[in-house]
């Protein structure tokens, strides 16, 4: 059987261990924030994003926020060529969705999308709205209608 000393010394062992894993535990859940592009108000039917916005970024995946919309946009460079903006706006209740290197999830009742905009996890069933897009002159250009 333990001495007191023996049990409170394990035990504070255990709880050192617990505290240094929780950082580790903490970063990994942390989702990486990824680059985003500032758009001032427009009041025009596209938006106009610069093709090196993703050489510099060092992305595959831009954020677009635009005074002209509730809504950010996910700008995904596809690895096969070609763009694919996202409205990051949920199809289960309307709310704004998080982006990650990984997905899209809504924080408010766990749905989750893919960079298509398929739904992954419910309880949204629609996928997301996707707005055209087309390359003029090294600029991405986002058609909102």
């Amino acid at each position: 059987m333990a001495t007191r000393r023996e049990f409170v010394k394990s035990g504070c062992l255990v709880c050192l261990g617990g505290v240094a894993g929780i950082g580790t535990l903490l970063e990994a859940c942390s989702p990486k924030m990824l680059p985003i592009l500032q758009l001032a108000a427009q009041n025009v039917p596209v938006l106009k994003v610069s093709a090196d916005k993703f050489i510099v970024e060092k992305t595959n995946l831009l954020i677009v926020r635009s005074a002209d919309l509730e809504h950010e946009i996910l700008l995904v460079k596809k690895n096969e060529g070609g763009y694919q903006a996202l409205y990051l706006q949920c199809t289960h209740e309307g709310l704004s969705l998080t982006p990650t290197s990984s997905q899209i999830y809504c924080t408010a009742h766990g749905s989750a999308f893919d960079f298509e905009g398929n739904v992954l996890i419910e309880p949204a069933l629609k996928p997301l709205k996707k707005f055209k897009t087309e390359l003029v002159n090294e600029e991405i250009v986002i058609h909102l209608i």
